[in-house]
């Protein structure tokens, strides 16, 4: 059984919407545990449901809109109603299916940045990238 699970959720072609992929790898170079799975993914998609269910804990490190560029947040999540099985799911609705189906509801922590600009491009802006440290920080701690 994985201990803990983290997913860098985003798309590096868009900016600062890559933060949970360019997260995922720095952590995937200093987290070398057999008791840790890192996945990299464009999107939550309703397989995911299984990998959670295998897992003590989540951590899912997204990007996000609205708020102040570079302002890290990290809060628990509760599974919401299961819905019916879509493309694109939020990390609630997950966690929801991997109650329903396979009876699990790990822990979830979902750890977000706001982003500054989500156009097209490879780069990260200086807000976002500079928060870099603090998010693989967090999720250290939270892996512990």
């Amino acid at each position: 059984m994985t201990r803990i699970l983290i997913i860098g959720v985003g798309n590096t072609l868009r900016q600062d919407d890559g933060i949970g992929v360019v997260a995922a790898q720095e952590l995937n170079k200093t987290l070398q545990h057999s008791d840790v799975q890192i996945l990299v993914r464009q999107q939550l998609t309703p397989e995911l449901a299984q990998n959670m269910s295998e897992a003590e804990k989540v951590i899912i490190i997204d990007a996000e809109q609205g708020k102040t560029p570079g302002e890290v947040t990290e809060r628990r999540i509760r599974p919401k109603q299961a819905q019916v099985l879509t493309h694109d799911v939020d990390p609630a609705g997950l966690l929801a299916y991997s109650r329903e189906l396979y009876g699990k509801c790990p822990e979830t922590i979902v750890i977000t940045v706001a982003g500054r600009s989500f156009d097209f491009g490879e780069n990260l802006s200086v807000a976002v990238a500079r928060a870099l440290p603090e998010i693989i920080h967090r999720t250290m701690r939270l892996a512990s």
